[in-house]
């Protein structure tokens, strides 16, 4: 049971992470059929490095895609009274 709660921590960290650099892919103007399969690599980079290696990796991603302002549109928006995203 606590890995189920470890990996589902992972989780919650890394898809925010890996939605970022799918919107960066947007930006360079990927076309969106790959766009799955970019999401795919990203994510089995940060699965299949060492330890280590992944909490360096989410570090450097978490500083540079905040500096640079993605991080932020990854985040879900908050729902209104009416139950639209804000």
């Amino acid at each position: 049971m606590d890995k189920l709660v470890s990996l589902t921590d992972e989780v919650v960290m890394l898809a925010p992470i890996v939605a970022a650099y799918v919107g960066i892919a947007k930006e360079f103007r990927v076309p969106s059929q790959y766009y799955h399969l970019i999401s795919l690599v990203i994510a089995a980079i940060f699965v299949l490095v060492p330890s280590s290696v992944q909490q360096t990796l989410s570090t450097i991603s978490i500083i540079g895609l905040t500096a640079s302002g993605v991080y932020h549109f990854t985040k879900k928006r908050e729902e209104q009274p009416n139950g639209k995203a804000q």
